[in-house]
């Protein structure tokens, strides 16, 4: 079997762990109140001024060709952007979502208005002309708008935006449902189910094996497994030594009393 295979479940686990990563920060507790903008992720929000238009997807990344022309790829992980309406090109990224290497993280508490009516979300982890950037977009509970399109948005002063958005995914959440890192955790059982099976599968019956041989990458999991061991024996000898050095230590210090 190709270790293709193996490099593929590599790159696909390298990427399940940034958007877990953004699935969790996304949802937050206050006392009694549990609050999941992960239910917002497949909007896209617009707003802006004469200049400039702001686009946002909530706790998701934001589409790039909504977010004007640009000569290069834009950037990963990028929730909200800014483009300039004069020439539809792209201006520059609002904010980040964690776990693409972006900091600070995103910052959370429950509105201001009181327990119950959403959550205020803030953004540092975007310039603006070289600067800091500081986005804070409050997410007002509100049960009649169901899947919102629009978005108030201010900047006040320069580089400083305040963005409001009403939507009934603000609104705390009752018990249940899945977690994200409980969804984490099943995609990785199946990946390694999907994995282990089609390995031996293929082993056994094209490739006409028998034994150990059948495992996808017997070599590569044994070296795993015998440089984990090498550490264990390192750690613990080490641990031995250590002790042994203190006894004798102390040993000297009586003798020479």
């Amino acid at each position: 079997m190709s270790t293709m295979v193996l490099f593929y479940l590599i790159l696909t686990l390298v990427n399940i762990i940034p958007i877990d990563s953004s699935l969790r920060s996304c949802r937050q507790t206050f006392g009694a109140n549990k609050y999941d903008l992960n239910k917002l992720d497949h909007l896209t929000l617009s707003g802006g001024d004469t200049q400039f238009r702001y686009l946002l997807t909530p706790c998701g990344l934001v589409p790039a060709d909504k977010c004007g022309k640009s000569p290069a790829p834009l950037d990963k992980g990028i929730t909200s952007c800014q483009e300039r309406i004069a020439t539809s090109s792209f201006e520059s990224a609002m904010g980040y979502l964690d776990g693409y290497g972006k900091s600070p993280n995103l910052e959370f508490k429950e509105n201001p208005q009181g327990p119950g009516t959403g959550v205020v979300m803030t953004m540092r982890n975007a310039k603006c002309n070289m600067n800091k950037r500081l986005v804070k977009i409050t997410f007002i509970c509100d049960t009649s708008i169901t899947n919102p399109t629009t978005m108030d948005v201010k900047e006040n002063p320069t580089c400083q935006f305040d963005i409001t958005v009403k939507a009934a995914g603000a609104c705390p959440i009752k018990e249940g449902g899945v977690s994200g890192g409980t969804v984490f955790i099943i995609i990785l059982l199946v990946l390694v189910i999907v994995y282990l099976l089609g390995g031996i599968l293929y082993n056994r019956f094209k490739e006409k094996q028998t034994g150990l041989a059948v495992l996808p990458h017997p070599g590569f999991w044994l070296l795993i497994v015998g440089l984990a061991l090498t550490g264990c024996r390192f750690c613990i000898n080490s641990i031995r030594n250590c002790f042994q050095g203190n006894s004798a230590t102390s040993s000297g210090k009586y003798e020479s009393v």
